[in-house]
């Protein structure tokens, strides 16, 4: 029924915008038609269809509607993963202020972006005019517009740290991330060396420190910084600051007379009445939607303060409210996340999802809530009504109750995300073994695919990373499963600070409840962040460590992924042996079992290492039913890999034109996915295949975008690799001198992969087709 409300808005709206352009085309062809032009007819006929118009725009449902409008496609920031909120849909009172933050930019040499500071105390509408001013300025900024909401004023695991902060703004960017740069000094090096020359403008919603704010800053001059804060930020020197004092009566008449004009409540003495009272624009829409809400509610006599005008008008609103609309707000006000749906109110307050949609429907029309209106959807709780309304908690909600919400959140948000990283890596997961049935009433997400799935991901990471440190510290026994799932996503997107932090304090909490399988599951991760930054004596004794648990437990699942991981280590490390005897137990447990994309991983295991002993018939044998099972279990990542893995060995076959089709195919995947480490790899296969061809330039343009590639994310595998295919080049062309720089870059890099890879007998370094 909702969507079939916002369908019918959307198409009284679509007439509304096309009446006088109707108009104007009816009066222009009748004219032609005629071939005499009348101004009388013309005129005549667009006065006609805009009055039509004018006439579904009266009959449009007054009021806040039941759910937050649909965000239109034709918004210009409607893909970007950090666009800003919907915002309130009445403006009021901050008009002269809004002119300040849009007037052209001051001259005069800046040595960086220009800088603008809205301050001023809860309630003032501070997030409501950098809405409108962002809205307003980003054509001025065509390299983005970018919104952060830091949360300084919420609870401690819900605060936005800078790292990630940093790692959010250059993933926005499309900035690979670099294992070997996670500090808070390197990551701002990276961001104002990918913001140097851009327009951009910058949103930091919520600031609290000067020292918060300066590793965020863009490089560029041509980049504008807009923030909000409750205080004066000491040594920022802004070039533009806005101080927001509470409404004069003037001005709260008018915000109170518009939003009850809205709803179809024309009530002057309404209007009088809360302008007498409240001053601050929240108390102001929370008393003016409750008032349109209900007609005979009589607004409160002169308060004290001004400081009590958001106590008093969540006093009334929540008096006004159902047990149940109670118990929902409560509940969600525990929340850690900033960004509330039904499904989290649902799981909250104990609820079935449509009584919670409902539920915070309400709430939304009583002024409780804020509309977001962003591709995730759902709702945003002013930090002044989260407070009051904790306090309220404090009064109804026993420690057992709020315990048991805190577990069915944790429960949800572990299946959510389950859910979601199946979709990037269908493999099986350890945590199922141990894990309890998920609430049927409000099950997990469904995506259309891995790209949906990265998209949701980065807009809810923040909301999921806060969930996380909830659960932590709780000491929940979901804490372990919950970090293990989300390890995956940030290991790619590269936050790798805050799995560092996760799955360290879940590898405690597992030590000291002595949970096995979890223990097994960190140090797992944790080898993995070890292996993928070049720390692989530490990684192999994690794996080491891993498997001994996973055996001591029987877990299977667990086992098979960690000789994966074992294969993948001796592999690259040039040991064969060592990675066929991992390969072929990953491949038994595979075989015995009916996940697809265990299978596949089997077979493609075993058919790079046929490869790279000359078994070519049983190695094209095992990637191709590798990437049939891939295909099969639409995990493209792996179908990549496949596609990859057969061109090379058509390349070595000198099979040019076949490798060729294949490792196009791969790239165009890879390219898809955002794996950048893939992409540099397979550039420098094609590399050698367009040399093979004869085709010298495009295989110079590719090892150069594989070297310019790997360097992004510290590969220095891929980076060897392509300076010794563009040795290989320069001496083609006759050139030995580049070629020795090049050879002498590779033979650089590959001392420094032994010297990673050292153990008691060091192997040499790995060749370059054991990529």
């Amino acid at each position: 029924m909702a969507g079939g409300l916002r369908a019918q808005r959307r198409g009284r709206l679509v007439i509304v915008a096309l009446g006088p352009m109707a108009g104007v085309a009816a009066g222009g062809l009748t004219n032609l038609l005629t071939m005499t032009w009348n101004w009388w007819l013309f005129g005549g006929l667009v006065l006609m269809t805009s009055l039509v118009s004018a006439s579904t725009l009266i009959a449009l449902p007054r009021g806040n509607p039941p759910y937050p409008a649909t965000l239109q496609t034709d918004d210009p920031q409607a893909g970007s993963v950090l666009q800003p909120p919907s915002g309130t849909r009445i403006f009021i009172g901050r008009s002269k202020d809004l002119r300040r933050l849009t007037a052209p930019a001051p001259g005069g040499n800046r040595s960086g972006p220009l800088i603008m500071v809205i301050t001023g105390m809860p309630g003032t509408g501070k997030t409501e005019l950098a809405i409108s001013a962002a809205r307003a300025l980003a054509a001025r900024y065509p390299d983005g517009l970018f919104w952060l909401g830091l949360r300084t004023y919420a609870a401690t695991e819900s605060q936005l740290t800078s790292t990630a902060a940093l790692r959010t703004l250059l993933n926005a960017l499309n900035v690979p991330p670099d294992p070997n740069a996670t500090s808070v000094t390197a990551l701002s090096l990276t961001w104002r060396a990918a913001t140097t020359g851009k327009k951009m403008l910058i949103v930091l919603d919520d600031a609290d420190t000067t020292e918060q704010i300066r590793p965020l800053l863009p490089a560029a001059e041509e980049s504008a910084i807009l923030i909000t804060t409750r205080h004066v930020l000491i040594g920022l020197d802004p070039d533009h600051s806005i101080t927001l004092n509470p409404f004069t009566r003037s001005q709260a008449a008018q915000l109170a007379g518009a939003i009850l004009r809205r709803a179809g409540l024309n009530d002057p003495q309404a209007v009088t009445a809360i302008a007498a009272t409240f001053r601050l624009p929240l108390a102001i829409r929370q008393m003016s939607d409750l008032k349109a809400a209900n007609p005979a509610h009589d607004v409160p006599a002169t308060l004290g303060t001004i400081s009590d005008e958001t106590a008093a008008a969540f006093a009334r609103s929540l008096g006004a409210l159902t047990k149940p609309a109670r118990l929902v707000l409560r509940r969600v006000a525990h929340y850690p996340g900033s960004l509330i749906n039904a499904p989290i109110a649902a799981v909250l307050a104990d609820q079935p999802a449509d009584e919670a949609t409902r539920l915070l429907a309400t709430l939304y029309q009583r002024g409780l809530l804020i509309a977001d209106n962003r591709p995730s959807g759902g709702y945003r709780m002013h930090d002044a009504v989260r407070a009051i309304a904790l306090i309220e908690s404090g009064k109804h909600d026993s420690a057992r109750h709020l315990a048991a919400a805190d577990e069915r959140l944790f429960r949800y948000t572990n299946s959510t995300i389950d859910a979601t990283v199946l979709l990037l890596d269908s493999s099986d997961s350890v945590t199922y073994l141990d894990a309890d049935r998920d609430d049927r009433r409000v099950p997990p997400p469904r995506h259309e695919s891995d790209i949906t799935v990265l998209r949701w991901l980065d807009r809810q990471h923040a909301d999921l990373l806060a969930v996380a440190r909830r659960c932590l510290s709780a000491g929940s026994p979901y804490a372990w499963r919950l970090v293990y799932n989300l390890e995956s996503y940030q290991r790619m997107r590269g936050f790798y600070t805050e799995i560092i932090e996760l799955n360290s304090q879940a590898l405690s909490l597992t030590q000291h409840a002595n949970d096995t399988l979890g223990q097994a599951a960190m140090h797992q991760s944790l080898g993995l962040v070890d292996m993928r930054t070049g720390n692989y004596l530490t990684a192999l004794a994690r794996f080491q460590t891993s498997l001994e648990l996973y055996t001591q437990v029987g877990n299977r699942v667990g086992q098979a992924v960690i000789h994966h991981e074992l294969c993948n280590v001796h592999k690259w490390l040039g040991d064969l042996a060592q990675a066929r005897a991992h390969a072929t137990f990953c491949f038994e447990v595979a075989s015995s079992g009916e996940n697809l994309v265990e299978q596949a991983f089997a077979h493609s295991n075993l058919g790079i290492l046929d490869r790279l002993d000359g078994s070519y018939i049983t190695a094209r044998e095992h990637l191709t039913r590798s990437m049939e099972l891939f295909e099969r279990a639409g995990q493209r990542r792996g179908v990549g890999i496949c596609h990859r893995q057969l061109g090379m060995l058509d390349e070595h076959l000198s099979r040019y034109h076949d490798a060729q089709t294949h490792l196009d195919q791969a790239l165009g995947l890879f390219q898809d996915l955002g794996d950048l480490m893939n992409q540099a790899d397979t550039h420098y296969n094609l590399a050698v295949v367009h040399r093979g061809l004869g085709a010298l330039a495009a295989a110079h343009e590719h090892a150069t975008t594989a070297l310019a590639l790997a360097g992004q994310i510290s590969h220095v595998q891929g980076q060897a690799d392509a300076h010794t295919e563009l040795a290989h080049l320069a001496q083609s062309a006759g050139d030995h001198t580049t070629a020795h720089v090049h050879l002498r870059h590779a033979h650089n890099l590959h001392q420094r992969l032994q010297h990673a890879g050292e153990t008691e007998q060091p192997s040499p370094p790995p060749p370059p087709e054991l990529r």
